[in-house]
């Protein structure tokens, strides 16, 4: 078995994606998993892209820093998966994502360890001076695992999104490298 790249922590581990995990992806592809009411749910979007790129990717050269890492249990449960864009030419700062696609998995502790993890993994490994996300007002809990973890709020767009016929803010979060060591004493 070939061995894949992985970042422990107490509660999981961040990995490489792993042939089985396309089965899970398959899976979450429903546009009535919970998980998607958060995940800016004003897109209409599914996984189908997500899946043709895990292939290409299993399919192709492995190699850091990675784009990605799927999240697993310390009992090999596949339960979501991190990733890294973006969102401006500028390659001193970029902005993550996290799903945890099953919600049994929600409110433990299991987003901040996650982010942490993932986090440092690019800190170390990438030159980036910020690190931010882009959520809405709507996800209360990536607001608030935000704040636990440093960021702050660098931008609110209003009304700049609209769910279910309701409008929401836009939000952005960020930490820079420096907070994000004095935080943590790296």
């Amino acid at each position: 078995m070939l061995e894949t790249f992985k970042i422990e922590g107490e509660l999981l581990n961040l990995r490489e994606t792993i042939d089985s995990d396309i089965d899970n992806y398959e899976r979450w592809n429903i546009s009535d998993l919970k998980a998607w009411e958060f995940d800016g749910p004003w897109y209409d979007e599914d996984l189908s892209a997500v899946i043709e790129s895990r292939k290409r990717w299993l399919t192709g050269e492995r190699k850091p820093p990675y784009r990605f890492l799927e999240i697993e249990t310390k009992n090999y449960i596949h339960i979501g998966w991190v990733n890294v864009y973006h969102d401006t030419c500028d390659p001193h700062m970029t902005e993550i994502g996290i799903d945890i696609a099953d919600d049994y998995y929600w409110g433990k502790g299991i987003g901040k360890e996650v982010l942490t993890l993932w986090i440092d993994y690019l800190f170390k490994e990438r030159e980036f001076a910020r690190i931010g996300f882009g959520t809405w007002s709507g996800n209360k809990g990536m607001i608030r695992l935000g704040e636990k973890l440093g960021f702050q709020m660098e931008g609110r767009i209003r009304k700049g999104c609209k769910v279910k016929g309701i409008f929401y803010d836009r939000i952005k979060m960020g930490i820079l490298r420096s907070e994000w060591e004095d935080r943590f004493n790296k």
